[in-house]
């Protein structure tokens, strides 16, 4: 039985190769927030939303499945939820039954197999009762064809075949089993006889039959042997149907975390009276970005309260230069961008009213770092080594975030740096996003029409609106806003 709630045609892989950069993206753009909030301290949760969140999708088909199922998860919570309680439940049961494995014993070693198969049967059963009652409200191709598999492969015929099956091997004090002498008077083609009542003790009152000797410790120890290797045999056929039912549990496990690992986060962020939204995905080629109210997901979690969110529309632009006053909402502002492109290409909502944007190869960051003790080398030449890393994995069709890169030395070195990178990302068609205080870089800019210009929104009064919106850079340190913070209550005028 197949699961395909991740992808149409095949299983989705939990310890899947994350792409370049995971733990430099997790800090820069605050991921660890976010996914701590959708596991809420299950780790196969955790370990779903990693996996997807670090291996962005690529295709606008892959995307659109797993946006289609997830707006059924959203439509249908609780049942969703339902069907991973269940999962959830059959491992705490597995688990409880694991001491079979070590059991010194073959006969409670059977008996414990059939067991596990057991409950494995109730808990399909439970599978089953959802399916009947919930499949209606399902519109989406990957939770209606799982619903319909479950009713399907799991009908009432099923059922009553194990039960008996299982009955049979539970309830009876003793084992049939048959075999044929090979090689050597070895015991080969070992089979598990199914007893028919009616007739049976007729037949085993004729059957070929013999005695050993009260003394004939070698034949008791032969025919022993015998007798064990039939038992391990018939617990290894039921040890593997049951490890076929544990990986479809598994699987389909680990497939549910992932939109329950949605749902938490859905779940905070209405509680929050932020919105959320599928976004709209357009191909690779494509330049064009718009959004209405994109916020970062994760410094709402943080401060637990509403947020304030930008809108861009935008089209054939390759490069984004943001400038403005301190604490403006800048660095707020390229974490939205980064945490809702890598939630785009995972088929998740992203944190706004609306949000279009095309497919990248990868999402890259070089975020500003604080000195560090522990640095072998100058800052500058840490933030190029860094740089250095990035760009063997960049390829075109990529997204590069600048945070304050390149400012650890002067004005005019750093701004040639940052110039020369930038011209040469935009040369190899990777879009640019770049935060920055270098006058002198920006300016290199204004007249290349592949730019757009966004800028820290700043009152008249100095007061942040934490809003950022079209506007050149200014060739300004501000000096105003600080004199007005030191000697805001001095009488010195």
């Amino acid at each position: 039985m197949k699961v395909n709630l991740m992808f149409r045609h095949r299983d989705f892989d939990i310890k899947a190769k994350l792409c370049f950069g995971k733990d430099v993206l997790t800090s820069d753009l605050g991921l660890e927030r976010v996914l701590s909030n959708m596991a809420r301290g299950d780790k196969i949760i955790y370990d779903a939303c990693s996996t997807a969140l670090f291996c962005p999708l690529q295709t606008i088909d892959e995307i659109r499945y797993r946006q289609e199922n997830l707006r059924d998860a959203l439509r249908k919570p609780d049942t969703v939820r339902k069907l991973y309680e269940i999962t959830v439940e059959t491992e705490k049961k597995r688990r409880s039954s694991w001491h079979w494995l070590s059991s010194a014993y073959l006969s409670s070693t059977f008996s414990s197999a059939i067991e596990l198969l057991k409950i494995y049967t109730e808990m399909l059963m439970e599978l089953r009762l959802v399916a009947d009652s919930k499949l209606s409200g399902f519109q989406s191709e990957g939770f209606r064809n799982l619903l319909t598999m479950i009713q399907r492969e799991l009908d009432d015929d099923y059922f009553t075949k194990v039960q008996t099956l299982l009955n049979e091997l539970k309830d009876n004090d003793s084992m049939l089993i048959s075999a044929r002498l090979g090689n050597y008077l070895q015991g080969v083609s070992y089979v598990l006889r199914r007893k028919n009542r009616k007739g049976f003790w007729f037949r085993w009152a004729f059957a070929p039959s013999y005695t050993i000797a009260p003394r004939d410790d070698a034949g008791a120890t032969d025919l022993s042997k015998r007798r064990d290797r039939a038992i391990n045999e018939a617990t290894n056929a039921l040890a593997q149907a049951a490890e076929h039912l544990e990986g479809f549990f598994t699987m389909l496990r680990v497939e549910l975390a992932f939109y329950v690992g949605c749902l938490n986060l859905a779940d905070s962020l209405r509680a929050l009276r932020m919105p959320v939204c599928i976004p709209n995905v357009l191909p690779l080629e494509r330049q064009d970005r718009s959004w209405h109210g994109l916020y970062d997901v994760s410094l709402a979690l943080a401060k637990n309260e509403a947020v304030v969110g930008n809108d861009l529309n935008t089209a054939d632009k390759q490069l984004y230069i943001i400038t403005g006053a301190n604490q403006g909402g800048k660095s707020t502002f390229l974490r939205s961008i980064g945490q809702a492109q890598l939630m785009t290409q995972c088929g998740m909502f992203v944190g706004a009213e609306s949000f279009s944007a095309p497919i990248r190869n990868g999402v890259f960051t070089h975020f500003k770092k604080e000195e560090d003790t522990a640095m072998k080398s100058g800052k500058l030449d840490e933030e190029l080594s860094r740089m250095s890393e990035v760009a063997d994995h960049l390829n075109p069709g990529s997204l590069m975030l600048f945070n304050e890169s390149f400012a650890a030395t002067n004005e005019r070195e750093g701004s040639e740096i940052c110039r020369q990178i930038t011209k040469a990302l935009i040369d190899c068609n990777v879009e640019v996003f770049s935060v920055t205080h270098l006058y002198t870089y920006a300016s290199a800019f204004l007249n290349d029409p592949n730019t757009q210009f966004l800028r820290a929104q700043r009152l008249e009064n100095g007061e942040r609106t934490f809003r950022i919106v079209p506007g050149e850079p200014m060739q300004t340190a501000f000096g105003v806003d600080l004199y007005r913070k030191i000697f805001a209550n001095s009488k010195v005028k």
